[in-house]
């Protein structure tokens, strides 16, 4: 079951690249858009509103829009692309037919029932005589997707097109048939029969859908009247989900679904924390991003945990190894700054010491996530990559409260790490009998063919083949992707799995987790899409 969960938050990945680049496109397009921002920069608007340039951020702000009011169809390509086995690009031609076919299906329905996206607004639905509360609850059911007028599932809906979808070519891709349907064999008969589930995905979507929708709007409740103990208690659940790799099964509904929130921008209703600043970030308007967004913690753990962490584990090195591990943990605390890479540095202490992370990191970002919410904070993210197109709206921003969080934040994961790692003796970088426990990436046979003058390629090549073999070789590898940080793989026998040491001491990885019994994800850190294509271009050669 677990490796199933694995492959499963893999894919919940997919469109992150994508979201990440809509919100720079979103940023950069909104700013050389917005009325008040060029005017104080100067600029004549009326002259500038009708000219050559202003089209052109204009289709850089669409660019960004085309994402995130897409979702659903992109995650219904995505999940089927990414855990379909066999024939990806049947899969996600397939996917995009049952998704057209659901939103079709539930049209025909809606409309049967006498329902169309005019009577279905909120004034529409106020004039009939329900009460704003009751006209609110019922017109955030419905939405126009891809033209079509259907309920609003989001990411949700995409999401089980597209397991639906990667079930089926998983199983179908192969169909033998009769020589007088010969055509319709093979991978032709996965979009077929994908679009008659579409249709039926559609037909109980009609039904069944009122009831999650509804469900869905509770649970925001919940977590919106629970108060800073749901803060709390989101962020500690969110961070103790990552070393798992199952993180984005709780943060992808709640940045892109009901359970998010949602609020009407510029007159158009968004739902989840991310869609609703995005829109915000593209507002004209110069109000502040919403802040209890479950995202300014973010900032904590990227400005001040981490890198305290990894001033504590340098400090407590040994004199004489502390230049190598400074060598190692300052590119590590760049990339986490920078670029929201905290894999490196957190798989480091959570390995020596797991209670370390679930006992004094985890209560620790979940602290930083409720002082930002009081504090007022903010934000979107934590890092400087996803903040760039943000700052260039500082008006929408709050970071002051960031002033007192992060060197309070920073000195007490220093002085609580320093005293844990002192106290209890843990073996992080530097601190073992030899120079081995410096090194958390770079294997033994690596830095051999290194000395021996072998090339990058070479190398890579070596590294892929020891990943094959510690997987019990290529007959042994049912499933192989990756996602920012980890290998994601499902092995057919474990029994053929090397130890845990063996993929550390000699593929260059950081660290191994197993998921259930055929699941196990090896941990690389940035360098993880580098070390996924040597492996699958090895294995395409045999």
């Amino acid at each position: 079951m677990k490796e199933k969960f694995q492959q499963f938050g893999k894919a919940m990945l997919v469109p992150i690249t994508l979201i990440a680049l809509s919100g720079l496109f979103l940023g950069i397009g909104s700013v050389f858009t917005t009325e008040l921002t060029m005017e104080s920069f100067g600029v004549d608007w009326a002259s500038y509103s009708v000219s050559p340039l202003y089209a052109f951020f204009s289709v850089f702000k669409e660019l960004g829009s085309v994402v995130i009011g897409n979702l659903g169809f992109l995650y219904a390509l995505g999940c089927a692309f990414s855990l379909a086995k066999k024939e990806k690009g049947w899969a996600a031609f397939s996917a995009a037919v049952a998704y057209l076919a659901m939103l079709s299906t539930v049209q025909v329905l809606l409309n049967f029932a006498g329902l169309t996206a005019d009577n279905t607004t909120l004034e529409a639905l106020e004039t009939s005589g329900l009460s704003s509360i009751a006209a609110s609850e019922k017109s955030a059911l419905f939405t126009t997707s891809l033209g079509y007028f259907s309920y609003s599932s989001g990411v949700f809906g995409g999401i089980l097109v597209g397991c639906v979808v990667a079930w089926i070519t998983n199983k179908f891709w192969n169909t033998k048939l009769p020589t007088a349907l010969a055509f319709f064999a093979g991978t032709r008969a996965v979009p077929i029969i994908s679009l008659v589930f579409g249709g039926l995905i559609g037909f109980g979507m009609y039904f069944v859908w009122p009831t999650i929708g509804g469900l869905f709007s509770g649970i925001a409740t919940f977590v919106r009247g629970s108060g800073l103990v749901g803060t709390f208690v989101y962020r500690y659940v969110l961070e103790s989900l990552v070393p798992f790799g199952l993180h984005p099964l709780l943060e992808t509904p709640m940045y892109w679904t009901e359970l998010g929130g949602s609020m009407v921008v510029d007159g158009v209703r968004y739902v989840g924390n991310s869609a609703i600043q995005l829109a915000q970030l593209a507002s004209p308007s110069s109000d502040k991003l919403l802040v209890r967004a479950f995202m300014a913690g973010y900032g904590i753990n990227d400005y001040a945990l981490f890198p305290g962490i990894a001033l504590a584990m340098w400090s407590c090195a040994k004199k004489e190894n502390r230049k190598e591990v400074a060598g190692l943990l300052i590119p590590t605390v760049v990339s986490t700054v920078f670029f929201g890479v905290t894999e490196p540095i957190l798989f480091t202490f959570l390995f020596a010491a797991p209670w370390l992370y679930f006992c004094v990191y985890a209560p620790l970002s979940g602290l930083g996530e409720v002082l930002c919410e009081m504090m007022g904070v903010s934000v979107y993210q934590g890092n400087i990559k996803d903040l760039i197109p943000f700052l260039l709206r500082p008006e929408k921003l709050n970071l002051w409260p960031y002033l007192i969080l992060i060197p309070a934040f920073f000195f007490a994961a220093f002085a609580l790490f320093r005293f844990f790692i002192l106290k209890f003796d843990i073996k992080t970088p530097g601190r073992g009998d030899d120079s081995e426990s410096i090194s958390l990436i770079e294997s033994r046979s690596e830095f051999e063919a290194k000395k021996a003058g072998a090339n990058s390629a070479e190398v890579g090549t070596q590294r892929a083949q020891s990943i094959i073999n510690a997987l019990g070789g290529p007959s042994n590898i049912d499933d192989l992707d990756n996602c920012i940080s980890r290998l994601r793989v499902v092995v057919k026998d474990p029994s053929k799995l090397a130890d845990d040491k063996t993929f550390t001491s000699k593929c260059g990885a950081m660290g191994v987790i197993h998921m259930g019994e055929k699941g196990i994800q090896v941990i690389y850190g940035p360098q993880v899409g580098e070390v996924a294509a040597e492996v699958h271009e090895v294995l395409g050669d045999q």
